[in-house]
């Protein structure tokens, strides 16, 4: 019973954390595509709509602090060629990874203080979470945006080495 309150606190700090996470793993997509598309990028996090928005020169971000587990990058697929489509695709999930890897090393050997610790957690498990869900080559949850759920990063790996349509 002692260690439930660091529980729900990590509970409640993932939580917090979890726009961040997406938004980690959207940059992870955005980043190639910089540097191998010509055209405007677009970058979200949270539901299309009511939300904070700007540009960084080509790059175009959209932030709101609703449904924060969805993320989108979008860029003139059209343009590249299957290893430059699989590059940018896979980014968001290195990204995710090497986040996750991280900050995991940083708590398997280091001794932080206890609160520390807590904030590692949540962070470790919502950047795992945001991979795990990006990788398994399936369909997730239907948005406003895509009604019949958007291809997760895996699924469209999957369907790009196996030459289909995305």
């Amino acid at each position: 019973m002692e260690g439930l309150p660091w529980v729900l606190a990590a509970w409640l700090i993932m939580i917090l954390l979890r726009p961040l996470a997406t938004l980690v793993h959207e940059v992870g997509h955005v980043t190639p595509a910089f540097f191998l598309t010509k055209d405007d990028i677009l970058l979200r996090v949270g539901r299309h709509g009511k939300s904070w928005k700007g540009n960084l020169g080509k790059v175009f971000w959209e932030i709101s602090l609703i449904n924060t587990r969805e993320g989108f990058t979008g860029y003139n697929k059209n343009s590249l060629g299957k290893i430059k489509l699989i590059t940018v695709v896979s980014g968001g999930i290195i990204s995710s990874f090497i986040m996750s890897f991280t900050t995991g090393w940083q708590i398997f050997t280091n001794n932080f203080p206890t609160w520390i610790e807590i904030i590692l957690v949540a962070w470790f498990c919502a950047n795992s979470l945001v991979f795990f869900r990006s990788i398994l080559p399936l369909r997730l949850k239907p948005t406003t945006v895509f009604p019949n759920g958007p291809p997760s990063d895996g699924l469209q790996l999957k369907n790009i080495i196996l030459n289909k349509k995305i």
